[in-house]
């Protein structure tokens, strides 16, 4: 575990120490900021749990990202409330029927 963490903290400095600020000596300011309004985009854009099944590449990381999402976001906030657990699943359900029928119709349209 120490080497791990000795390991972890060495590419966090590295980063740090070497790479951002390469990164800020080759874009500049303005590049910058777009660049963290658009990697903002896509963090809040991205599912927030893993879903093995859907594709690593474009389009098909980007086509099923956006609802699953949504999926997950939902669920997300489903299992934090005070909702009966029955009435959790219920919601589940419904969200991955949602999230099924969103997903069959990206594919269907890649046809």
């Amino acid at each position: 575990m120490r080497r791990i963490f000795a390991l972890i903290r060495e590419d966090i400095r590295d980063e740090e120490d070497e790479l951002l600020p390469r990164l800020q000596d080759a874009l500049g300011p303005a590049w910058l900021r777009r660049l963290g309004a658009a990697w903002e985009a896509v963090r809040r854009s991205a599912p927030t749990h893993p879903h093995p099944a859907v594709p690593r590449r474009p389009p098909g990381n980007a086509l099923l990202g956006v609802p699953l999402s949504g999926y997950d976001r939902v669920r997300d906030m489903a299992g934090q409330s005070t909702l009966a657990t029955s009435g959790k699943r219920r919601i589940a359900f419904l969200i991955e029927l949602l999230a099924a029928a969103a997903a069959a119709t990206v594919v269907r349209g890649r046809r």
